[in-house]
């Protein structure tokens, strides 16, 4: 089996006026998007592509808005991106895969910041 390659042009993605998606927009990612996940679990390199091009700005906004700076923002995004290799045969539901992203950055970002020993606002 080929092994998807984490995308290296993620540590380039450090703009921090980046915003995610709205719901429209995210409605409109999401089509298509089992059938890109199934080709990227195969090792598609352009289906991965494909995946980082829609849903790299909402890992990217997740980190963010949970206050890191861009470098720790960067961290987030590649460790979701990797949980997203470890995972692409399992996901339950494919189509649903910018809010499992943006769960898992979310969950990363926490992480991120209890370990730097950052204060943790909390959610209202």
């Amino acid at each position: 089996m080929q092994t998807v390659v984490v995308d290296e042009r993620l540590a380039h993605r450090r703009r921090a006026d980046r915003r995610a998606p709205n719901t429209g927009a995210r409605a409109a990612a999401s089509a298509g998007t089992p059938a890109l996940v199934a080709r990227a679990g195969t090792g598609d390199q352009v289906a991965w592509d494909q995946l980082v091009d829609r849903y790299g700005a909402l890992v990217w906004a997740v980190a963010r808005e949970h206050g890191l700076g861009p470098d720790d923002a960067t961290d987030v995004s590649q460790v979701t991106w990797l949980l997203l290799t470890q995972h692409l045969g399992s996901l339950q539901q494919p189509e649903r895969l910018g809010d499992w992203l943006l769960r898992t950055a979310a969950r990363e970002a926490y992480r991120m910041r209890r370990l730097r020993g950052h204060e943790v606002p909390a959610r209202g």
